[in-house]
C-alpha cells in the first residue's frame, strides 16, 4: 500500500499513534473521551497493524474516523500530563493529524478499504466459490476504475472539506508551498511542474498513482488464472450438490484441461455429469445400513388408509432434511475420499485429477495459514520450552473453537490419569 511518499508517511504515523496509545493510561483517556463525546456510540479501540492482513489497517482508519474528536480531545488532555514523553509526543500527534493532507489520507485510503475489504474478507473464507471470488474482483477492479476521473475526485476533495468544517480542523485546503525559481543553465527548458498547485500534485503523485497501482495488482494477480478458476468453480461442492436440471456451459473445463496434463475435456464433463446424477447415492453408500436386506413381506402385507398419506408427507420431508444436512458436511475433502478410498478414481479418473487440483490451490488453504499465525500467538517468549504435545493441543484449541465440547466428558476422561484425580472429580 505503500505507493509513494505521502502514503507511506501517513500510514507510518498512524501506526506511530496506535502504538503511543496502546499504553494503558493513555488508552483508558482516549475511551473516557469517547464516552463523554460519543454517549450512546460504542467504544471503539485501536489495535495494532497486522503485517499480513491489510483488513487491520482498515479497522485502524475507520476507528480514527468515527472517533476523530474524541482522539483530538484525548491528545489535548495527553499533552498536558506530567510525564515529558508523554506530553511531548501528543503535541507532535496532534499538529500531525490536524494538518489538511492527513485527512486527505485519511478518507482516502478509508474509500478504498471500504472496496476492498469485502473481498478479502471473501477470498479468506474456509469455503469459497470462485464465480462469487472473480465476481467480487471484477467489481472492485470496477469501483476503483471509476473513482479515477476528475469528477470522482471533486467529490472526494468536497468530502475531505466537509470533514474538515465539521470537525474544525485548523487546515482547511492544501498548505500553498513557495514557488521556487532557479537560474536555468545553457540549454535547459523552465520546468512547468514547479508551478502546479498542491492540489494537483496530490492528484497525480498519491490520488492517481495509488489507484493505478491497486487496480493494476489486482489485475495481475486475477487476469491469468480468472479463466481456470471459472472452470474450477463449477467443482464446488454446492453446486454439485445441487439438485437441478441446468446444463453445463458449452466451453467448461477448456482452460483447466490446458493447466493439467492428462485431462481430456469431453471425458471430463461426461464424468461430472454422471457424478452429479448420483452423488447422493454414492455418499449415502460410505455408512451401511442397519439392515441390507428389504423385506418384501412387510412391504406386501401392510395396510395402506387415508391417514397414511400424512406420514409419507412426513417421510419425504425428513430425506429432504437429511438431504439439506448432507449439503453441509460435503467438503472438497469428502469427494476426494469418495473417488480415492472405494476405487471410483479408475471409473472417474479425469474428475479425480480435477479435484486434486482444486484442493491445492492457494485459495483454498487459508485455513492452513491462519494455523501458522496461530503458532505465533500461541508460543511466545514466555512458552519457549514448551513440548510439542501441549503446543498442538492448544493449537487445536485455539484453532477449533467452533467445535462443540462436552465438559462432563472432558472431566471423565481427565479422571481416569489417576486415583487421586478420580476420587477428586467423580461423584456417587
Amino acid at each position: 500500500m505503500y505507493y509513494c511518499t505521502d502514503t507511506k508517511n501517513f500510514f507510518g504515523d498512524v501506526q506511530s499513534l496506535v502504538f503511543f496509545l496502546k499504553a494503558r493510561k493513555r488508552a483508558a483517556v482516549f475511551i473516557e473521551c469517547q464516552k463523554k463525546m460519543y454517549k450512546d456510540e460504542r467504544v471503539l479501540r485501536l489495535k495494532s497493524f497486522s503485517d499480513t492482513r491489510w483488513t487491520s489497517h482498515g479497522k485502524v482508519l475507520n476507528v480514527i474516523f468515527c472517533k476523530y474528536k474524541a482522539l483530538i480531545d484525548a491528545l489535548e488532555v495527553l499533552q498536558n500530563s506530567s510525564d515529558r514523553i508523554t506530553a511531548s509526543s501528543s503535541r507532535t500527534f496532534l499538529k500531525t493529524i490536524s494538518t489538511f493532507k492527513f485527512v486527505l489520507c485519511l478518507i482516502f485510503f478509508k474509500n478504498i478499504f471500504i472496496v476492498t475489504t469485502p473481498l478479502s474478507n471473501y477470498l479468506q473464507c474456509k469455503t469459497i466459490d470462485f464465480f462469487e471470488a472473480i465476481q467480487l474482483v471484477n467489481v472492485a477492479k470496477k469501483k476503483l476504475s471509476e473513482m479515477r476521473s476528475e469528477c470522482k475526485y471533486e467529490v472526494f476533495i468536497n468530502e475531505v472539506k466537509e470533514f474538515v468544517n465539521f470537525n474544525n480542523v485548523p487546515e482547511k485546503d492544501f498548505k500553498e508551498m513557495r514557488k521556487r525559481t532557479r537560474k536555468l543553465l545553457a540549454g535547459e527548458t523552465p520546468d512547468d511542474n514547479s508551478n502546479v498547485s498542491s492540489m494537483v500534485q496530490f492528484k497525480i503523485k498519491t490520488y492517481y498513482a495509488a489507484l493505478d497501482k491497486i487496480t493494476m495488482s489486482l489485475h495481475e494477480r486475477f487476469s491469468q488464472s480468472q479463466e481456470i478458476l471459472k472452470d474450477l468453480a463449477i467443482l464446488n461442492p454446492d453446486r454439485l450438490m445441487a439438485k437441478d436440471s441446468q446444463n453445463l456451459p458449452s466451453d467448461c473445463f477448456q482452460h483447466i484441461s490446458l493447466w493439467l496434463e492428462n485431462i481430456n475435456t469431453d471425458q471430463l464433463r461426461t464424468e461430472y455429469i454422471q457424478f452429479k446424477n448420483n452423488i447422493y447415492e454414492l455418499i449415502n453408500g460410505l455408512e451401511l445400513p442397519t439392515e441390507i436386506h428389504d423385506d418384501t413381506s412387510k412391504v406386501q402385507n401392510t395396510e395402506i388408509d387415508e391417514n397414511d398419506d400424512c406420514s409419507s408427507n412426513d417421510g419425504n420431508l425428513n430425506i429432504m432434511d437429511e438431504n439439506i444436512d448432507l449439503n453441509k458436511n460435503v467438503t472438497i475433502k469428502t469427494i476426494i475420499q469418495l473417488l480415492t478410498k472405494y476405487g471410483l478414481d479408475s471409473a472417474f479418473p479425469n474428475l479425480h485429477v480435477a479435484y486434486r487440483a482444486l484442493a491445492t490451490i492457494p485459495a483454498s488453504s487459508a485455513s492452513a495459514e491462519r494455523s501458522f499465525s496461530k503458532v505465533k500467538l500461541i508460543k511466545t517468549r514466555l512458552r519457549s520450552t514448551m513440548g510439542q504435545g501441549r503446543l498442538e493441543s492448544l493449537l487445536l484449541l485455539s484453532c477449533e473453537r467452533d467445535i462443540p465440547i462436552d465438559i462432563n466428558i472432558v472431566i471423565d476422561i481427565f479422571s481416569q490419569s489417576s486415583d487421586l484425580l478420580k476420587n477428586a472429580l467423580t461423584f456417587k
